[in-house]
């Protein structure tokens, strides 16, 4: 079959309207006898799904996907849910992908559902009306706003408090260390005598005798005593500061130390941690983005196109080479992503689409 006539890919199901596990049950059998096992692949696991709900083994959720709904269904009854895993992945294959169920398929599934067979449901479940959904987006718009402005990264960065705090530390030592070796105050000026009469002096001072000098050495008294005190306490204080600031702030020699390197984790941890944010953020389009960059840097050197190619003539080759409708391509491709059903069919079609081209 040339690939021009391969058959187009199926439209995303419809929203399914979830009823009692008995009804989805009887039409899975319906669809059996008329061997239309997609049909009956499709209501038999949502069977299960309502069973599980109905039985209280899971909390009633509408946008559940099979493959969540598996790995909760085995983590609360790990030896009655073994065959969920299998029949979830045959279920995105068949709903999603748009390939032909086998009657194996249906059933391994028909053995493996153990949880249909349930008591009827107290309530439907509450589906998310538009008007809910506009009102949290509405309580989230304005929960963001409220939100506090971020500090500078100047303020938000350690060093710059420990230099600031390291500076008023040392202008306080200063500070400490001045008013502390400053001389006292002078005492008030006493009252002073009268001033006594001057003295006659002769006209002539008297002759110096002819007598050698004695010689008195060297003096003791120190340099600081013949200083001003100002200049003798101050310069003293602002060497002690100084001596400071060098030994908190010179360089020390010693041993090379060897810094400290990243710490290596499983690729599996790290894209995990990605996801977990990514679904934390619920920023659909965004994930949505991430997923179609990569699906389009893969295929492009397959179709002989490049980053700048435009989005009809990508469209038009994928349908092309795969035979599916260009409409089915671009929702794939480009349309927005609303909420968490439509990314998760976004992700199983461009599966899909690198599985043909590839």
């Amino acid at each position: 079959m040339n690939e021009t006539q391969r058959p187009a890919l199926p439209a995303a199901p419809p929203e399914p309207a979830l009823g009692p596990a008995a009804l989805h049950r009887a039409a899975a059998e319906e669809a059996a006898l008329r061997a239309d096992f997609g049909t009956a692949v499709r209501e038999r696991y949502r069977a299960v799904t309502r069973g599980l709900e109905q039985r209280g083994i899971l909390e009633v959720r509408r946008a559940r996907t099979a493959r969540e709904t598996a790995h909760a269904a085995t983590a609360a009854l790990p030896e009655g849910s073994a065959g969920l895993p299998a029949a979830a992945h045959s279920f995105d294959e068949i709903v999603y992908g748009g390939r032909p169920a086998q009657e194996a398929e249906y059933r391994l599934l028909e053995q493996a559902d153990l949880f249909s067979v349930a008591p009827p449901p107290k309530a439907e479940p509450a589906e998310i009306t538009e008007r809910r959904r506009k009102k949290n987006t509405k309580k989230t718009k304005a929960k963001r706003d409220r939100e506090p402005l971020e500090l500078p990264a100047l303020l938000r960065d350690w060093r710059f408090w420990a230099a600031l705090g390291g500076a008023i530390l040392v202008i306080a030592v200063v500070y400490l260390l001045t008013r502390i070796g400053a001389p006292p105050p002078p005492p008030d000026k006493p009252d002073l005598p009268d001033r006594p009469p001057p003295i006659d002096l002769p006209d002539e001072p008297p002759r110096r005798p002819d007598v050698d000098a004695p010689d008195f050495g060297e003096g003791q008294d120190s340099i600081f005593q013949r200083m001003p005190a100002w200049a003798a306490f101050g310069g003293v204080q602002f060497l002690i500061a100084w001596a400071v600031v060098i030994a908190w702030r010179g360089r020390r020699r010693g041993a090379v130390v060897g810094e400290a390197r990243p710490v290596e984790a499983p690729a599996t941890e790290l894209l995990t941690g990605q996801a977990g944010l990514y679904r934390k953020s619920r920023d659909h389009d965004h994930v949505a983005a991430k997923l179609r960059a990569a699906a389009l840097r893969r295929l492009r050197p397959a179709l002989d196109l490049t980053a700048d190619t435009a989005p009809e003539v990508v469209v038009t080759a994928l349908a092309v080479r795969t035979g599916a409708d260009p409409a089915t391509v671009r929702a794939a491709l480009y349309d927005p992503v609303p909420d968490r059903a439509t990314l998760e069919l976004v992700a199983a079609q461009l599966e899909w689409i690198e599985a043909e081209v590839l």
